[in-house]
């Protein structure tokens, strides 16, 4: 049933999904200086939030890797 609620949202508009890839900039710096910070359960919920800022992108279109995230480097391509 989860599956046919995800087939009925409207596609993203580019201007939608460039405000997702900047939102989840956002989230994985805030995420940074958590860590950084020692503040273990922020950086968690944060951590939390990027994942699904991510998911969201995926289903979008939008393919951007963990491990481009980790470099600070958000830059998405559509598939």
């Amino acid at each position: 049933m989860h599956d046919v609620a995800e087939a009925t949202i409207p596609p993203k508009s580019d201007e939608e999904l460039k405000e997702l890839v900047s939102l989840a900039r956002l989230v994985a710096y805030a995420r940074e200086n958590a860590k950084d910070l020692n503040a273990e359960f922020s950086a968690y919920c944060l951590d939390l939030a990027l994942g699904a800022l991510l998911q969201d992108l995926d289903r979008s279109g939008v393919s951007i890797s963990h491990e481009s995230v980790q470099d600070g480097n958000l830059l998405g391509t559509r598939h």
